[in-house]
Formats: C-alpha cells, structure tokens, sequence
C-alpha cells in the first residue's frame, strides 16, 4: 500500500504510525522529491543564469550587479547558521554544526588559515573594480533579493532547529547529485561557475579562491547536514516538517536565481 506525505508518496513499510522512514529511505524521499521539482519545472536544471554566464553571454553590468546582491547573501548566511545552532538544544548537534559554521565565518578565529568565505567573494568584486565600500554598504541589493535573503534567515530564527538543518541540507552544494541519476543531471558542456569566470569574463584565478574552497566544503557541510538528520530527524512529524523546509530552501533558491537572471539578463535586452 502506498500513502503520500507532504507530496511524497511513500509505502507503509516507510512509516508506522508516529515512527518515521529510516534514514536511507527519508534521503531518499527529500532527493526524489527534489526531482520532481525538476520534472515540473519549478528547479530548472539548469538555471537559464548559469547557462548564460556559462556560455559568455552575460553583459559585464549584470556580472556587476549580481556580485553585489550575491554578496548580500554570503555576508548574512552564516546568520541564519547562528540561529539555527542557537536554537539548537542538543549539545553534540551543535558542535557538529559549529564546525559548518566556522568554515564560513572564519577558520582563522580557530587558529586556521582561512578567513570568511564572503570575504573571498570580495577578491571577485577585487577584479571587477567594484569599491568595497559599495560592496559592503549594501545600498545596490535589489530590494526583492534582500527580500529572499531575509526571508532564510526569519524562516531559520521560527522554525525548528530540525527544520533550519533540513533546509540547509537542502541546498548544500552538490549533494543533489548524490541522489540523482547522471542522466538527469543536465549539465553536459555546462562551465562551472569559476571557469566561466576566467574564459570568457578574463577573471584572474588568484580572483576565484571562493569558488574551490566552497566547493569543497560546501560537500563536508552536506555530510555534517545528512548525520544531524540520519541521527536526530527520525519522527514522521519531524521528516514531514524536514520535506517541507526543504522545499522552502528550493523554492527560495530558484527565485534569487530567477532574479537576477530576469533584472540583469533579460532586462538587459528588452
């Protein structure tokens, strides 16, 4: 027998009564759902931004401008990580999370080398002429991207700690690709981010520091995600409340990225 939860049809072997899926299955259940997304359009894999920058068709305004308001987004992400850790009341959980949470503010306040990860967006900004003063007064954001932005931090301080965790894991790097068939991936002969950069935008590489250390440890982040949800989101209310949240984040996602595409891009051209 089959039953739908938060629009994810799941078998009754996957839940009893308030006892939730097993971790395989509930990673499973947020992936495939995901797909779905894909399949109904409400993600576009790809994004027509990231095939515009990919395929050098994105004026030198609109990279300008969409440094700016991405900015607004690195420079108060790890807020929302702040709020979820803070409304945390597990012990181990947020140490897990505190690690996450270090990476992107800073691993020079723990001794390390590293400084924040916005900060190395600056070096893009660097390369581009934009002052630093007018990167970090914030004055430039579109309104209805701080909007979006805003948006993830109020959902991070009133939800749940459960649910901030289950958005995060949502939209963490690369994990998507973990749980979806090459096939659908649909990036063939698509340039990652910093290599659309450097050819056809003449970004310097020592520019692009942000793109190889997030990459990077944006995949950790994804694995500290999936073992704080693996260990502590084992409840149908807690795995309905997680699919929920995790839509929130796509959702959210999709529409910074509609944004800029729509304000710098097609804009651009009317």
């Amino acid at each position: 027998m089959e039953y739908w939860s938060v629009g994810v049809r799941i078998t009754a072997s996957e839940i009893n009564d308030n006892q939730g899926m097993v971790p395989e299955e509930f990673f499973q259940a947020i992936w495939r759902e995901r797909r779905r997304y894909v399949r109904e359009g409400r993600i576009k894999q790809p994004h027509p931004w990231r095939v515009a920058l990919s395929d050098g068709k994105v004026s030198r305004h609109a990279l300008i401008e969409y440094v700016k308001n991405r900015y607004y987004f690195l420079a108060n992400i790890n807020r929302k990580d702040a709020q979820v850790i803070a409304n945390c009341p597990i012990s181990d959980a947020r140490r897990l999370l505190l690690r996450k949470y270090i990476d992107e503010e800073g691993q020079d306040v723990a001794g390390g080398q590293l400084g924040p990860h916005y900060d190395m967006w600056l070096k893009v900004s660097d390369a581009l002429g934009v002052p630093r003063a007018v990167m970090q007064s914030f004055e430039e954001v579109l309104p209805v991207y701080r909007y979006t932005v805003d948006a993830v931090f109020n959902f991070a301080k009133h939800q749940t700690w459960l649910e901030g965790v289950a958005a995060t894991y949502a939209t963490e790097g690369r994990m998507w690709k973990r749980y979806t068939p090459k096939a659908e991936h649909n990036e063939e002969g698509l340039l990652g981010e910093g290599e659309a950069w450097t050819r056809h935008y003449g970004l310097p590489k020592d520019a692009l520091l942000f793109f190889n250390v997030h990459r990077d440890a944006n995949d950790e982040h994804g694995d500290i995600n999936e073992a704080i949800l693996k260990k502590y989101c084992v409840t149908a209310e807690q795995q309905e409340k997680a699919l929920a949240a995790a839509r929130f984040r796509w959702e959210n996602q999709e529409t910074r990225s509609d944004i800029i595409y729509r304000y710098f891009v097609v804009g651009e051209n009317v």
